[in-house]
C-alpha cells in the first residue's frame, strides 16, 4: 500500500506481531482478562533515512 507523509509517498510494510499465550489472568472492571505475551522478532536490515540522510537503527 502506498502512503503519503508530508507530501512524500512511501510503501507501507505491515508486520504481524506473534503472540504466545500465557497462564496469567487479571480483573478489569469486574471482568476476567487473559494476557498474552508478544514474541520478539529478529531485527530486519532496514535502510532508514530522515530528510535525505541515512541512519542505522
Amino acid at each position: 500500500m502506498t502512503l503519503t507523509f508530508l507530501g512524500q509517498p512511501y510503501q507501507s510494510t505491515s508486520t504481524e506481531v506473534a503472540q504466545a499465550p500465557t497462564t496469567r489472568t487479571g480483573k478489569y472492571r469486574g471482568a476476567t482478562v487473559h494476557f498474552s505475551a508478544a514474541r520478539v522478532a529478529p531485527r530486519s536490515n532496514l535502510q532508514l533515512s530522515y530528510r535525505g540522510h541515512s541512519y542505522l537503527h
